[in-house]
């Protein structure tokens, strides 16, 4: 038999989840909206980055919030299999209707939540690459040109070049070749996670470094840097030129022959190997003379020790 209390119960609870249905929805499209006009509004370049890095991704899961919130008023109102004519006969019903739609609507917000944390990383890293490497304009209306690794320190003082050194800062160094301007953006460090070749998350993370040469006055140095992938374990190994020590900054001059990275053909070369028991190792080298380098000295069982 109903309860005419708990049926006006009902109705009353069905207008509170159709209004929250409505309002989490209107939320949901609003704050992806939102994120994009301020993305748009915004013209500066690594004002853009810094947001797009910062805020983008809680935007985007504050809308998959409110979707979940839908979800949950709407089965909590029209289950399919639990409509109010059924739960009217039994408070037992209204919770088992309850609880099955926080089940389903939080199911759906784990699977957004795992395409959040592994897939849309490697989507926001494209625009983030975008936004950092366009070509800056001077003040004097001259397109910029941004220096490689090798060439910008003469523009750092110590303390920015001891950030880079671990790899807690990086800085990208853009100059204006006709007037001499230069405008010195700064960017998280490479401590934070990079794609994986091997499973595609966004979980490749810098675990250690080694010089193997100093850099001199006279020579330039050598670096590698080691990383793993904190998902599938995978490693990779890049080598990296140190520029020459420059005592007086005067001394510093454009090399007339110099290669822009906006210019380069060729970004890195990169080799996988794959043991006998599956295990992948991937070494990537910026030219091919530190390629052949590697392949000359390769040492299979001094690199398993690793």
């Amino acid at each position: 038999m109903r309860d005419p209390q708990f049926v006006q119960f009902l109705e009353y609870w069905r207008y509170a989840m159709v209004g929250g249905a409505i309002l989490a929805i209107g939320f949901a499209i609003f704050m992806f909206f939102y994120n994009g006009a301020k993305v748009g509004a915004i013209k500066d370049y690594k004002a853009k980055w810094d947001y797009l890095n910062t805020r983008e991704t809680k935007n985007f899961w504050y809308s998959v919030i409110g979707y979940t919130l839908a979800i949950f008023f709407i089965l909590n109102t029209f289950f399919p299999a639990l409509d109010d004519e059924t739960v009217a006969l039994s408070i037992w019903w209204f919770v088992i209707r309850f609880f099955l739609a926080g089940a389903i609507s939080t199911l759906f917000a784990y699977i957004l939540y795992l395409v959040l944390k592994f897939y849309y990383p490697g989507k926001l890293q494209k625009k983030l690459n975008y936004w950092r490497y366009k070509t800056r304009i001077s003040s004097a209306g001259n397109e910029m040109q941004l220096l490689s690794e090798e060439e910008e320190d003469v523009h750092l003082d110590e303390g920015m070049q001891a950030e880079e050194n671990v790899f807690s800062i990086d800085y990208d160094v853009w100059v204006d070749t006709i007037s001499g301007e230069v405008k010195i953006d700064k960017y998280p460090g490479e401590l934070e996670a990079l794609k994986c070749n091997t499973c595609s998350f966004q979980t490749m993370r810098l675990v250690s470094e080694e010089i193997l040469k100093e850099a001199s006055n006279e020579s330039e140095g050598e670096l590698l840097k080691h990383y793993q992938c904190a998902y599938c374990k995978s490693k990779r190994t890049t080598q990296h030129t140190i520029a020459k020590v420059i005592d007086n900054l005067g001394d510093f001059k454009i090399p007339e022959n110099a290669v822009f990275v906006g210019e380069r053909k060729v970004k890195s070369i990169m080799m996988e190997f794959i043991d006998t028991k599956g295990d992948t190792r991937e070494f990537y080298f910026q030219n091919l003379t530190q390629a052949k380098q590697f392949l000359e000295e390769f040492d299979y069982d001094k690199l398993a020790e690793e």
